[in-house]
């Protein structure tokens, strides 16, 4: 799929929506096999704003900004042998190719950029709230006192370690509504965790709408992880019939964050 989007249509129209008043760093940590426990981790930023927020990968960024230069993907392989050899690939990599803007186009709302057979896709949807449950748990995060909350979203059940020292409803994803930001994240099966490592207060950042493509076609989350899931086992069965079995692995991941999109 990274190789297959090389060949899209680019585009570089950003816009900037308003200035970062705080900017969180989160440690995402996927586990990409279920079967060997295999962890990889990725560094998620979250930039809040007086009236919007995103929250994408920092790779990520890295990654489509490279592309776009002059002779870019070849830049892209370059570096991806290099960090090969050097035992860090992941560092060119992201567990979460999407962009996520909250309260977005309107208060209420969450508009998602991805991508799919070298097009840009995004679909819009509510700012579903959470019914948190609150528990007696305590713990020091980043030197920040935070309470334990548990809620069900979307097929998982999450508990998050939220701070009052910073109120301002807001986490990693779209894990929010809780009196106090999120500076700690997991669901109970294991496969995905957020973990708070900075917070930076004014960073002097514009949180900005990134528009790589020169069009985005309207989907639904639904469309687009029933798309992806597809793609999935289409690749897989081409690395079958090509001898290329070793490249599918024995195991398996533990699917998207939400799985809901199977109803």
């Amino acid at each position: 799929m990274l190789l297959a989007s090389a060949g899209a249509v680019l585009s570089q129209n950003h816009t900037v929506l308003e200035q970062a008043v705080l900017e969180c760093r989160y440690l995402e940590q996927k586990e990409v096999d279920t079967v060997t426990h295999r962890i990889v981790p990725d560094t998620m930023l979250l930039q809040i704003g007086r009236h919007t927020s995103a929250f994408f990968s920092k790779d990520k960024v890295f990654v489509d900004s490279l592309w776009r230069t002059p002779n870019g993907f070849n830049k892209w392989i370059s570096l991806m042998r290099q960090y090969l050899n050097e035992g860090h690939s992941q560092d060119l990599l992201c567990n979460d190719g999407k962009y996520y803007y909250l309260d977005y186009p309107e208060s209420g709302k969450i508009t998602v950029f991805s991508e799919m057979n070298r097009s840009g896709v995004q679909y819009v949807e509510d700012r579903e709230p959470l019914a948190w449950t609150f528990r007696d748990s305590i713990k020091t995060i980043l030197g920040y006192e935070c309470h334990l909350a548990e809620a069900d979203f979307r097929g998982r059940h999450w508990s998050a370690w939220y701070t009052l020292e910073v109120p301002v409803s807001a986490g990693p994803w779209k894990l929010w509504g809780l009196p106090g930001l999120i500076c700690e994240a997991y669901d109970d099966s294991g496969h995905f965790s957020y973990s708070l490592v900075s917070l930076t207060p004014d960073p002097g950042q514009d949180i900005v709408l990134y528009s790589w493509y020169k069009k985005y076609e309207q989907t639904s989350r639904f469309q687009l992880y029933d798309a992806i899931s597809r793609n999935r086992e289409l690749t897989n069965e081409n690395a079958r019939q090509n001898g290329l079995s070793g490249l599918v692995g024995k195991g398996h991941g533990p699917g998207h964050k939400e799985l809901d999109w199977k109803r």
